[in-house]
C-alpha cells in the first residue's frame, strides 16, 4: 500500500512538471499602422510595462509584431494573421490599425487594447469615453492633442504668426478629426488655417512644398503619414524661414519645437491596461484613458537656422531643450 501511495505521488509529480512544462506562452499581437520613434516608442513601453509585471518575454508571453507601413488594407491582413495564429489578446497602435482589428476580432471574446487612438467614440472603438460597455472586449488610452493650445503655442512665439500651414493624410480619421480642431479653434484665435494633404509619404515633400510663401509656421499633429517623412516637412519650414511646430516630442530633433505627450510613458500605461485584463479585469470595465499633460520642447538648433529666438516665456515652459545636438532636460 505505501509502495502505491509513492507510485501514484511520484505519477502526480511527473504530470504536474510536465504540464508546466509544456504550457505555452500567452501570445499577444501587437500591431501599428507605421514605424515611427512615437509609435515605437509606444511598443516599447507595453513590452516593458509587461516584463516588469512579470511576463518575460518568450517564456511567459510571445509578441507578434507587425507594421501595416501606412497601409489599412494591410493592417486588416495583420489582423486576420493574428486571428489565424490564435492570439490572446491584441494591442493596435494608432486609430487604422485599431479600426482594422476591432474590425477583425468583432462578435469575438479576444481583447483589443488600443493604443495612441486620438479619439476612439469617432473612431467607433467605443461608444462612449466613460462607458466603453457598448464595445465589451475593446478599450484603450488616447492620445488626444491640445490643439487649440498649439495653436497659442505659435502665437505667443511670434504675433506675426497669422497663417498656419497643416500637413496631413484625410484617409487618416484621427487627423482629419485634428484638422477640424485646429480649423475651428483658429477662427477665435485670428489665425488661419492652410491645409496641405499627402495620401502617403511618398507624397508629402510635395504637400509641404506647395505651403512655402503661404505661411508663417508649420504644423504637424499626430498624423502618422506626415510624421513618418518628418524632414520634408522640415526642409520646407526652413526654406520658407518659418518655425515648425510637431505635436511628436519623440520628433524634436526634426523639427523647431514640440508641444505633446512622451509615447513611451503612454505605451506604460496601456502595458497596464494589458496587465489588467490578462488579471481578468474586463475591458469594458474599463474607461477610455488619456494621456498625461502635455510638454514642450525646444530645438535651438533648428531655430538657429532660421534666425529665431524663442521667448523667455516659452523656454520657461520647456521640459527639454535640445541645443548642439544634446537635450538637457530641465
Amino acid at each position: 500500500m505505501k509502495r502505491l501511495n509513492v507510485v501514484i505521488l511520484v505519477g502526480l509529480i511527473i504530470g504536474i512538471v510536465a504540464l508546466s512544462a509544456g504550457a505555452a506562452p500567452l501570445k499577444i499581437g501587437i500591431s501599428k499602422i507605421v514605424e515611427h520613434p512615437a509609435l515605437d516608442a509606444v511598443e516599447q513601453g507595453i513590452i516593458d510595462a509587461l516584463t516588469a509585471a512579470g511576463y518575460e518575454r518568450d517564456v511567459d508571453v510571445e509578441y507578434l509584431l507587425a507594421s501595416a507601413q501606412g497601409d489599412f488594407t494591410t493592417a486588416i491582413a495583420i489582423a486576420q494573421n493574428f486571428q489565424g495564429q490564435n492570439v490572446d489578446l491584441v494591442v493596435a497602435i494608432a486609430t487604422p490599425t485599431a479600426q482594422a482589428a476591432v474590425e477583425v476580432f468583432r462578435g469575438t471574446s479576444i481583447p483589443i487594447i488600443y493604443a495612441a487612438v486620438t479619439d476612439p467614440v469617432s473612431a467607433e472603438l467605443v461608444l462612449s469615453a466613460t462607458d466603453p460597455s457598448g464595445n465589451e472586449n475593446v478599450t484603450g488610452v488616447s492620445d488626444m492633442i491640445p490643439v487649440a493650445a498649439h495653436l497659442r503655442l505659435l502665437q505667443d512665439l511670434s504675433p506675426d504668426i497669422t497663417r498656419v500651414g497643416i500637413v496631413y493624410n484625410p484617409g487618416e480619421a484621427n487627423s482629419v478629426i485634428l484638422t477640424n480642431m485646429a480649423i475651428a479653434a483658429a477662427v477665435d484665435l485670428g489665425i488661419e488655417i492652410i491645409t496641405a494633404t499627402a495620401d502617403s509619404t511618398a507624397n508629402v515633400p510635395l504637400a509641404a512644398q506647395s505651403l512655402i510663401g503661404r505661411v508663417d509656421a508649420f504644423y504637424v499633429t499626430t498624423d502618422n503619414t506626415a510624421v513618418s517623412a518628418i524632414d520634408a516637412v522640415l526642409a520646407a519650414s526652413e526654406e520658407a524661414g518659418v518655425p515648425f511646430l510637431v505635436a511628436d516630442p519623440t520628433s524634436i530633433a526634426h523639427a523647431t519645437l514640440s508641444a505633446g505627450f512622451n509615447y513611451y510613458d503612454l505605451g506604460l500605461t496601456v502595458g497596464d491596461l494589458v496587465v489588467r485584463v490578462l488579471s481578468g479585469t474586463k475591458p469594458n470595465e474599463i474607461p477610455v484613458t488619456y494621456a498625461a499633460k502635455a510638454e514642450v520642447h525646444l530645438n535651438l538648433d533648428l531655430a538657429a537656422r532660421i534666425g529665431l529666438e524663442f521667448p523667455v516665456s516659452i523656454i520657461e515652459q520647456a521640459a527639454s531643450i535640445l541645443y548642439g545636438g544634446v537635450i538637457f532636460n530641465k
